[in-house]
């Protein structure tokens, strides 16, 4: 859930996209509650979705933004976009944090065509997102 900016209302995840993982593939999907989010609690229950704050079950952990240090869970995987890829100073403390929590990060920035550095990106958001989120 954005913590950030409360303007943010982007999801990793649509309900659509949770009807699919719940129903079709049996994979259970828990959101944390929010009421700035694009799609309402209630949109993602009507589909199966659990809408609870705790994700202490979650294995791996999906968001938009970058999570703040003191809400990380260790041992987990997590996939957002980090901003440590370039070494931005004001987000070493989350890269040092992850290391020490022992968490795998998948960052959006390094999911690639074919996997390689520099190759396009799948996961992008263009210029008006980060004005924006």
């Amino acid at each position: 859930r954005e913590v950030y900016n409360k303007w943010e209302r982007r999801v990793p995840l649509t309900p659509a996209h949770v009807d699919i993982l719940v129903n079709r593939h049996k994979i259970p999907v828990v959101i944390q509650p929010s009421t700035r989010r694009v799609f309402t609690d209630e949109e993602y229950i009507k589909v199966g979705g659990q809408v609870k704050e705790d994700l202490s079950d979650a294995g791996l952990i999906l968001g938009v933004k970058q999570v703040p240090v003191e809400n990380l869970l260790p041992e987990r995987t997590y996939m957002f976009f980090s901003h440590t890829k370039k070494a931005q100073p004001q987000n070493m403390p989350l890269l040092d944090a992850l290391l020490k929590n022992k968490i795998t990060l998948a960052d959006y920035e390094c999911v690639t065509q074919d996997g390689n550095a520099g190759s396009p990106r799948l996961i992008a958001f263009g210029r008006f997102a980060g004005l924006a989120g």
